[in-house]
């Protein structure tokens, strides 16, 4: 889905990704699938999908459990879904993974909970939260193409994501940096967006480095990184 977006939207190669999160597996597929299109991943904080059947314990007693409460939800979840999709739940939610809590106003809670509040939207959720198959992100590191540079940072402070497996990210080939920052949680680009951008934008302008070097036509062309940040934002 997300090469055929890059074809038919964006209709460009030479595609840098920014993912958070749950968008971890998909994106890292993506490069996979047709690496032609991209130059490389930048992840923020990667989800290690704690309901894949490989994370939880006592799989063969513990999943049927696990599939008998997703199957439930897919069926049955709506009401409880409207419940819970409201300003004051998605707040008091937030709280857990966010350790700069005043990070947490109103504005954020409307990025968040609009989109919940679509048609469909539910079956995306309970979708997601079913879905206990598929590669893990160290699996899919392990067969990355290397010529694609992955970038990772991720908040010391998220007790969603435990910083060793992070940290050991570093070993796979194409993984060329692992930065932790302190005092910041599960989604440090809205706690810490001091921290993150430059981050974010000193490996654009990496993988945008690496592909003039690579191509000396397009170092030839006279394109800054600003103009391509331009033509991101326009």
């Amino acid at each position: 889905g997300r090469a055929r977006c890059c074809r038919d939207i964006v209709k460009k190669k030479d595609i840098t990704l920014v993912s958070n999160s749950i968008g971890t597996s998909s994106v890292l597929q993506a490069v996979m699938d047709t690496p032609d299109l991209y130059t490389g991943i930048c992840i923020v904080t990667p989800n290690f999908r704690e309901l894949h059947s490989a994370e939880i314990a006592f799989p063969s007693i513990s999943m049927p459990v696990v599939r008998t409460i997703q199957k439930a939800l897919r069926e049955n979840g709506q009401p409880l879904f409207e419940a819970l999709a409201t300003p004051s739940t998605v707040a008091q939610i937030l709280k857990e993974p966010y350790k700069r809590q005043e990070a947490i106003d109103d504005t954020l809670v409307a990025v968040l909970l609009d989109p919940l509040l679509l048609d469909g939207a539910s079956n995306v959720v309970f979708d997601t939260l079913s879905y206990s198959a598929g590669p893990l992100p160290e699996q899919q590191l392990a067969m990355f193409p290397e010529n694609k540079p992955v970038w990772i940072c991720y908040g010391k402070d998220d007790p969603w994501t435990p910083s060793r497996r992070v940290d050991a990210l570093i070993q796979k080939p194409a993984v060329q940096q692992v930065v932790g920052f302190d005092g910041v949680g599960h989604c440090p680009h809205d706690e810490a967006p001091e921290l993150v951008n430059p981050f974010v934008l000193e490996f654009l302008e990496h993988v945008h480095a690496k592909s003039n070097k690579a191509s000396p036509s397009k170092a030839a062309s006279g394109n800054s990184f600003a103009s391509i940040l331009d033509g991101i934002f326009k």
